[in-house]
């Protein structure tokens, strides 16, 4: 009996050995799979550590006949400019006409980017593939290899969320770069690590600011704005910033307020309104006024001296192709309609040097905007080498003026709307329901 049943189990050897094979092969699809690199693993690396040696071995050059000096960069936004010179009053214009060029060291690829004078004039950060990039310079029709004059290690840049994941950017030149690998480079060449990743939750995108309720400090009080019968700047800025809000946070963004409630908030300091936006290193700063005038009783924008104006101008597109209506502002040629740059203004106790007069503006864009140079702005003097937020002051309506403040007020929604969708189309956003971050 003991027998036959021995016989029985024998007669289908191969369902055994189909199922060996099959336990087998899941083994290994589960070690695969407990093994493969994730998002967490990924913010334990650094970039030379997940590229193939013989990349770094083979298509990295450690000596070049010619190559260009720098001194100094910045970011504004997700900008990255170049400077010939230490960034200051005296030399603050970026490789002006000159065509920059990064090369992927391992596929090859080469990716252009014309520099203008202007701090939003640059390299795309958010526009690059994850990798390592060498950098070069065109100078008079010769490439160049471009390197810095002293050793260079920026902080981490982090581009604004899309898709639940960001490019975590670090410049470095450093001729010990690749010591570890037993490479020598001759001089501090210049290469980007670009790696993508999950967002941490202590980064912001975004912060908005309501206007009204600033707090003075050459007069220790709080202007509440402009407040009478037809309007409440406070009240009317934080309601649309609250709107802005929701519907940024819709794209899967992480969107800070200035203030959130009556309470008055200064424009210098650590606690400040910029200083929120510096510590969560966001990228964009708009802010939202009502204003003052004879004559104009639609919105427009208002951008940096510094600037060419690049979000402002995709803003005021939208806004158009909705159908709404913009104030008629001066403006240079480069600007689309609706768009005026800030007048500027002296520090009387320094020197005849034209900065932004709106701190908005003036002060949200690190060095590359003079944040805490004016001398009474020093308690942003630490936010010189912080990463710079681009920034545009949208004028909403005339307080003076009872239909421009119900034409906004009619249109409330579909400027939200056509905001976000600037928003969303200059730093190339694909929206998605909800934000997923790592702590």
């Amino acid at each position: 009996m003991a027998r036959r049943k021995l016989n029985r189990k024998l007669k289908h050897p191969r369902i055994l050995i189909t199922l060996v094979v099959c336990l087998a092969l899941l083994s290994g699809a589960l070690f695969l799979y407990a093994s493969r690199t994730t998002d967490i693993d990924r913010f334990r690396m650094t970039l030379l550590e997940s590229l193939d040696e013989t990349v770094i071995e083979e298509q990295i050059q450690t000596d070049f006949k010619e190559s260009y000096t720098v001194q100094d960069y910045g970011i504004y936004g997700e900008t990255l400019s170049f400077y010939s010179d230490r960034y200051s009053k005296e030399s603050y214009t970026s490789l002006v006409g000159q065509m920059v060029v990064l090369r992927n060291v391992e596929t090859q690829e080469e990716l252009s980017f014309a520099f203008g004078e202007n701090v939003d004039s640059g390299i795309r950060l958010n526009h690059l593939e994850p990798g390592l990039y060498e950098i070069y310079i065109y100078d008079n029709y010769d490439k160049k290899r471009l390197c810095f004059k002293k050793p260079v290690e920026s902080e981490t840049f982090s581009t604004i969320r899309n898709q639940k994941h960001v490019k975590n950017i670090r410049l470095v030149a450093d001729s010990t770069y690749l010591e570890e690998y037993g490479r020598k480079m001759d001089k501090n060449y210049a290469f980007l690590e670009v790696m993508e990743n999950i967002p941490q939750v202590k980064v912001a995108d975004i912060v908005l600011d309501p206007g009204g309720q600033i707090y003075n400090e050459a007069t220790m009080t709080t202007e509440a704005g402009i407040v009478n019968d037809w309007i409440n700047e406070p009240q009317l800025t934080l309601e649309f910033a609250n709107l802005l809000k929701t519907k940024l946070e819709e794209k899967g963004l992480r969107v800070l307020l200035t203030r959130e409630d009556d309470q008055g908030a200064s424009y210098y300091g650590t606690s400040s309104r910029v200083g929120i936006g510096y510590q969560a290193q966001a990228k964009a700063f708009i802010s939202f006024e009502a204003y003052e005038d004879d004559t104009l009783t639609r919105p427009y924008l208002l951008t940096s001296r510094f600037t060419t104006g690049l979000l402002a101008n995709e803003i005021a597109y939208e806004l158009a192709g909705s159908d709404l209506e913009l104030a008629s502002v001066s403006s240079n040629g480069s600007f689309a309609a609706g768009i005026t740059n800030d007048t500027g203004m002296i520090d009387d106790q320094e020197d005849d040097f034209v900065y932004d007069a709106y701190p908005a503006l003036r002060e949200t864009g690190g060095k590359q905007t003079f944040a805490g140079d004016l001398s009474f702005a020093q308690a942003n003097e630490s936010y010189k080498n912080s990463f710079g937020m681009e920034s545009v002051v949208f004028f909403l309506a005339n307080g003076d003026n009872e239909e421009s403040v119900q034409y906004f007020q009619d249109h409330q929604e579909e400027m939200a709307d056509s905001i976000v969708n600037a928003i969303c189309s200059y730093y190339g956003i694909q929206g998605e329901e909800s934000e997923t971050s790592s702590q």
